[in-house]
């Protein structure tokens, strides 16, 4: 992991334009091993559990939907991507009131930077693709408000 990745992140707010100008007189050497570490964490919060979490926050939440609110909690910083491991039904701490819970553009900034740069897409992991297969207990659409019930209070 990149040990600069998340005093990174929290300097940008979780801003894309911020991240960009953050980024953007780095080394290709930094740059990739941000995007690379972005990119392991978005296949970290691939779980079914946070899914759901998010379906209860956003009202529904497609495949890819879920993908682009895992970069919202990583925008989020540190502590809220340990609060989705661990306990995603407190994540509504971290919700401002105008957010959509999606933050696609943040993953795309270090792959864009180096796309300029000519140098290849940092987003390769050992541990999978991060819109594999969710990892954990899928839940049900009829029962999912009922298995978050602090968000399921603050969103409903």
């Amino acid at each position: 992991m990149d040990a600069n990745f998340w005093p990174t992140i929290k300097a940008s707010s979780g801003d894309p334009a911020k991240l960009t100008a953050l980024l953007k007189d780095k080394s290709n050497e930094d740059v990739s091993a941000f995007g690379s570490t972005f990119y392991q964490l978005l296949i970290n919060l691939n779980r079914w559990e946070i899914w759901g979490a998010g379906y209860v926050m956003a009202g529904g939440m497609s495949d890819d939907s879920f993908h682009y609110f895992r970069s919202w909690i990583i925008g989020k910083g540190e502590e809220a991507y340990e609060t989705a491991l661990k306990s995603p039904d407190d994540l509504g701490q971290f919700a401002g009131e105008d957010d959509d819970f999606d933050n696609e553009l943040l993953e795309y900034v270090a792959v864009e930077i180096l796309e300029e740069r000519g140098v290849e897409d940092p987003r390769e992991s050992p541990d999978g693709f991060a819109d594999d297969e969710p990892k954990g207990e899928e839940w049900d659409e009829d029962e999912v408000y009922a298995k978050y019930p602090k968000l399921a209070a603050q969103f409903e």
